[in-house]
């Protein structure tokens, strides 16, 4: 499975963002199947959806994109667990600056086994312990015995 990030979604969806035509290269990789099954949640969802509206100033490009989301992916729900253990996440963060959305993301990756993340947002990398991986992605984080690959976002595809 791949996680998508609201800052990977927001580049797909904007022509002018500087990481579109990232974006769509990886996109025709995620649609290939090559990570998995794309999955998000419900935080990211709102994420997207809010930031693509405050960007474009049009409801009706937002209504678009959630409705897109809501048809082609698994969205999966933050529940009382997995907020408890975001926060805690949250509140122990040292010298980073990860938004709670971005600690449900890891801590829904870790619960489910999710090991790949499509997402632009250079918090995920300033956050681990960063190096780089064997596969196509470019780099891998470790955090707490778990490990993700982060699927693009930090350099050239």
């Amino acid at each position: 499975m791949i996680f998508l990030d609201s800052s990977f979604i927001i580049g797909y969806k904007i022509e002018n963002d500087e990481h579109h035509h990232k974006a769509i290269k990886l996109m025709g990789k995620i649609s290939e199947g090559t990570y998995g099954k794309a999955v998000i949640s419900d935080y990211v969802f709102d994420e997207s959806v809010t930031v693509l509206l405050n960007k474009s100033k049009d409801l009706s490009v937002s209504i678009e994109l959630g409705n897109e989301l809501r048809n082609s992916l698994k969205i999966m729900s933050i529940d009382k667990f997995v907020f408890e253990e975001s926060w805690e996440l949250f509140k122990e963060q040292k010298n980073t600056k990860l938004s709670f959305t971005d600690c449900t993301i890891i801590t829904v990756m870790k619960n489910n086994g999710i090991e790949n993340i499509a997402t632009f947002d250079e918090d995920f990398n300033s956050q681990f312990d960063v190096g780089r991986s064997l596969m196509p992605a470019p780099f891998e984080f470790v955090i707490s015995g778990f490990s993700a690959f982060v699927v693009f976002c930090f350099s050239s595809f």
